[in-house]
């Protein structure tokens, strides 16, 4: 499969002589397996989905580069030039998923063997990209206008009504428009004590006045520069894929929630569920 893609920030079209071939790109990422076999018994015990999902190993995608020079000295620096840029961290765009990035590194060792007198290359690259793929935009920011969205695709043009959530009160059908669980960051705003929110009955509670944030996926609370994980008991939360979930706020101020969707493979937009 022949296409590009960009690696921080820079497109493989930017490279002169150049052309990439995709040879492995996996559509579904290997489950972590958590088993245990006893000598008597039958089979073994699964407990790979025992806190209520499944977890996800790394993914590698195996891309191909040929390269073209004139001779073998010019050849030489064009390998220099892609050395510097695809080694190390970086977000990856595929262009034919252009609603996605994958956040990458390449592993292994890269070699090459010249061709045709030094005047051509082919070089095999392994990026080790995390289980999920993430939109390209955090639910709250929304998409901007040079993003390729389809036209049809059911995404509001805010969306903070639906993640915005005041006072004392249940919340229904909050969504989550990934298809993975995720952990979201909300930002509390005005909060005048105790301030609890419970999602999927999974409690988090913190005794602050005024502003502060929870970072689910990083596991803080902060207003600031200052920790309030003093201040804090319970359990960072997760919203599940779908538009069930369902948040509780006890206590007063405004808490509005924040995520990038995530993906198994490509993201589906055309037809999203806010729970309208």
């Amino acid at each position: 499969m022949r296409n590009g893609f960009k690696f921080n920030d820079k497109h493989t079209n930017e490279f002169k002589g150049v052309t990439v071939k995709t040879r492995d790109r996996p559509v579904f990422p290997a489950v972590k397996e958590q088993v245990h076999s006893a000598d008597e018994m039958n089979g073994e015990y699964d407990f790979t989905d025992v806190s209520g999902h499944e977890y996800f190993n790394a993914r590698t995608f195996q891309i191909e580069f040929g390269i073209s020079a004139d001779n073998l000295f010019a050849l030489q620096k064009k390998l220099a030039q892609l050395s510097r840029w695809f080694k190390g961290r970086g977000t990856l765009i595929f262009d034919d998923l252009p609603l996605v990035k994958w956040n990458v590194r390449v592993v292994d060792s890269v070699s090459y063997m010249p061709e045709n007198g030094g005047r051509k290359a082919v070089l095999s690259v392994s990026y080790k990209a995390m289980p999920f793929s993430e939109l390209i935009f955090d639910v709250i920011e929304g998409p901007c206008l040079d993003m390729d969205i389809p036209l049809d695709s059911d995404i509001p043009l805010d969306t903070s009504e639906f993640l915005t959530f005041a006072g004392t009160g249940t919340y229904n059908k909050v969504p989550n428009i990934g298809d993975v669980h995720t952990k979201p960051v909300i930002t509390v705003t005005g909060s005048t004590g105790i301030f609890t929110i419970i999602c999927n009955g999974v409690k988090i509670a913190v005794n602050h006045k005024g502003d502060f944030v929870i970072d689910c996926g990083k596991e803080i609370v902060y207003d600031g520069d200052i920790s309030l994980m003093a201040d804090t008991v319970g359990t960072f939360f997760e919203l599940a894929p779908d538009t069930d979930n369902t948040i509780t706020i006890i206590g007063e101020g405004t808490a509005q929630i924040n995520y990038t969707p995530q993906y198994l493979y490509d993201a589906e937009l055309d037809d999203v569920n806010w729970g309208k």
